[in-house]
């Protein structure tokens, strides 16, 4: 399923990077389901506690033909996407790849997509460190709905 080299020491799964070369943690990745056959995002929280900067270089999933790393600028009152050369999460900082922000393109899925996959990739780095991701697929309409419950909760 996963090509891993020999060098099985250069592999780290994010939620668990307590190795001797980072300290990093991955919060909240999700894909919004959406229609059948079409470009899918993702989104994550990476915190990097490490006194290094991580450089993450490109991204593969065994489900998409492509993952490219996308963010979002403004010009001249225009949101534009444009695709980014890496994600660099900051020495003892973090990097939000949320809606209207930086974030992954998932293109040419290679099955259907549905609500509560995992969905695995893997993210290149420096000194060929790879990291292992994992999204989970949510229904943004039920989100929507239960959001919207836990603030009427609230009140």
């Amino acid at each position: 399923f996963f090509f891993f080299s020999s060098r099985r020491r250069h592999t780290r799964y994010i939620g668990d990077w307590s190795s001797d070369v980072c300290s990093s943690d991955l919060v909240g990745a999700y894909i919004p389901l959406g229609p059948e056959g079409m470009v899918n995002a993702g989104y994550m929280k990476l915190n990097n506690t490490s006194d290094t900067d991580i450089t993450l270089h490109y991204i593969t999933s065994p489900v998409y033909d492509a993952v490219q790393i996308h963010s979002t600028i403004q010009k001249n009152g225009v949101a534009k996407m444009v695709h980014a050369k890496n994600l660099v999460i900051p020495a003892k900082g973090s990097v939000a790849l949320e809606p209207g922000g930086s974030h992954l393109m998932l293109m040419g899925p290679r099955r259907n997509i549905k609500e509560g996959d995992e969905i695995l990739a893997i993210a290149f780095g420096d000194h060929e460190k790879r990291y292992m991701l994992k999204f989970l697929v949510v229904d943004p309409r039920k989100q929507s709905a239960q959001d919207t419950q836990h603030q009427h909760h609230n009140h």
